[in-house]
């Protein structure tokens, strides 16, 4: 007998509603469910991003280099914070080295330490979200915090503007993402398995401080407003305390005094973000896109006010807020915080808990619009991912570096005409407080790498020695593979503490002075500050359009500037 179909559309309503109703109120999601709803698609992801045959830099080129600069100095032997210096962690710069052991020195090496750290970060995303949510948001929150680890971006930026530059900040996102599910969704089954949450979140911690200080500070915060507020964790003090002693004392142990006195160095030296009106401009401009956390803590503040949660939820959700938004203060980004995002997963449990138990099915799909916002993210960061597939892949409108170590780097073909015919004159020495300023010219990323294959084409034939380069990034030794220098800083821009010339210096055998950097400023501000050094120990003996080459003129080399090829 036929249905009716207005009684076949009210079946098919029915069936909806319980098929929603069911997705937010199961029980915990199996291992084999999950790796199958949230593991298919981040391995997809990780094939786009590590197989093109090319690894594109699209814009902030320089940055990608740093990192390989830092690699190629722990392979080289060098140590962290002793041999080189820099406010960020080691733990990036370990794992592309390994990358330079498993693949050789080239830039591929660095798609290792994506892999390895989004692989982490999945793992541990998957043993949080397994014990905490249904299948459904359990999936979206794995995809979230590990795509944001894979995507070839910035987080606030374009999705087009693939980089790997200030990786540890996606990094660092999606780690404290994670901690905070931790810390604020309590999980269904407490007994003989909260040593899972704290052996992952002590992991993540770690991670943090070697990746990027101010994640850890912000994860150390997390967990004692926890042990405050949240019964699932301060029921089990004890042990949480212990992990966080652990993390203290080693943070103040004497093997990791250089890295600290790094980071006090930069701190002093103008690297902490203080201009409070900046960040209220950057939030102000981005305030659309933080709609919906704002919105999660009203909905909040309103379930407390009616009685259907304590002052815990709104407290907890405006942490979450502030603490998301002191990390992107102290990022190099105007936009975008993704641990906010977690907000909506906690005011999800909430609602779903608060109406299960008073059987309101209807609020299903309620529920599920809250999951939105954290897939349309993952959706974006896809997007971001196919996209540099898609462009690496094709091999249309990039140059392919085919020298050096650098070789497999990609950038967008650029103007040939402009930088060409661009005229630049750098009077070095004699340059003095009262010459006027030379123009500027913003060099591309395609133009950028030309600049550096000059300056390896001008050393290549020269006998192999410390290079010193008087700019913000010196990827040199790696592109020729010869040993760096030590004493120099890793990344040396205007906030950088500036390095006496004895320790800088030292044990270079050549110096180049770029004619187009990318931080003019810091560039004049260095041959001004070892101008004296660099007259008294070294003779000027070549020049390019791009660069001048200053050679050691001493007659005997000190025993550490006897430096070959690796």
């Amino acid at each position: 007998m036929a249905i009716p179909l207005a009684e076949s559309a009210s079946v098919s309503g029915a069936t909806v509603r319980r098929l929603l109703a069911a997705s937010v109120r199961e029980g915990r999601p199996s291992a084999v469910q999950l790796l199958v709803l949230a593991g298919l698609p981040v391995l997809a992801a990780g094939w786009a991003v590590l197989s093109p045959p090319v690894m594109l830099s699209k814009t902030m080129t320089q940055d990608l280099l740093f990192n390989l600069s830092g690699a190629w100095h722990v392979y080289s032997g060098h140590v962290a914070h002793v041999d080189f210096h820099d406010a960020s962690g080691r733990l990036s710069f370990l794992l592309t080295a390994l990358g330079f052991h498993l693949l050789g020195p080239v830039p591929f090496a660095f798609l290792v330490n994506v892999a390895i750290m989004s692989g982490a970060l999945f793992a541990a995303a998957l043993l949080v979200a397994m014990r905490r949510l249904p299948l459904l948001p359990a999936a979206i929150f794995v995809l979230f915090a590990s795509l944001l680890a894979l995507m070839p971006a910035n987080v606030g930026d374009r999705p087009e503007q693939y980089t790997f530059a200030m990786s540890y900040n996606r990094y660092g996102w999606s780690a404290y993402s994670i901690l905070a599910l931790i810390l604020f969704v309590p999980p269904r089954e407490e007994r003989d398995h909260t040593w899972i949450d704290i052996v992952v979140a002590g992991g993540l911690l770690a991670a943090m401080f070697y990746l990027k200080i101010t994640y850890f500070a912000a994860g150390l915060a997390t967990v004692g407003f926890a042990l405050l507020f949240h019964p699932h964790v301060g029921r089990y003090w004890r042990p949480w305390l212990v992990v966080g002693v652990l993390l203290v004392l080693n943070a103040l142990a004497p093997h990791n005094q250089a890295y600290l006195a790094d980071i006090l160095a930069w701190a002093t030296s103008g690297a902490v973000r203080r201009a409070a009106m900046l960040h209220f401009n950057n939030f102000v401009a981005a305030i659309g896109q933080y709609g919906p956390y704002l919105a999660a803590v009203a909905v909040a503040a309103w379930l407390w006010w009616s009685g259907r949660a304590t002052y815990r939820l709104p407290l907890t959700l405006l942490f979450l807020l502030v603490m998301s938004l002191l990390l992107l203060s102290q990022n190099s980004q105007a936009a975008g915080m993704p641990s906010a995002m977690v907000a909506l997963f906690i005011l999800y449990d909430r609602l779903r808990t608060t109406f299960a138990s008073l059987g309101n099915r209807d609020m299903a799909p309620w529920l599920l619009t809250l999951l939105l916002f954290p897939l349309f993210a993952v959706g974006g960061y896809a997007t971001s991912i196919a996209g540099y597939r898609a462009y690496a892949h094709g091999g249309r409108d990039v140059q392919v570096v085919e020298r050096t170590n650098l070789r497999g780097l990609a950038v967008p073909s650029g103007p040939r005409g402009t930088f060409l015919s661009f005229s630049y004159s750098f009077d070095y020495p004699s340059r003095t407080e009262d010459a006027p300023a030379q123009p500027l010219y913003q060099l591309s990323d395609y133009e950028y790498v030309l600049v550096l294959l000059d300056a390896a084409d001008l050393l290549a034939a020269r006998p192999p020695g410390g290079i010193v380069l008087l700019d913000s990034v010196n990827p040199l030794p790696f592109m020729l593979g010869v040993e760096p220098v030590r004493g120099g800083n890793l990344w040396s821009t205007w906030s950088a503490p500036k390095r006496q010339a004895s320790e800088f210096l030292a044990g270079a055998r050549y110096v180049l002075i770029p004619k187009f950097s990318t931080s003019p400023q810091w560039t004049d501000d260095m041959v001004r500050q070892y101008g004296d050094y660099l007259e008294e120990h070294f003779r000027r003996t070549a020049e390019t359009r791009c660069w001048i080459l200053l050679t050691r003129s001493d007659p005997e080399l000190p025993a550490s500037m006897s430096q070959g090829h690796i």
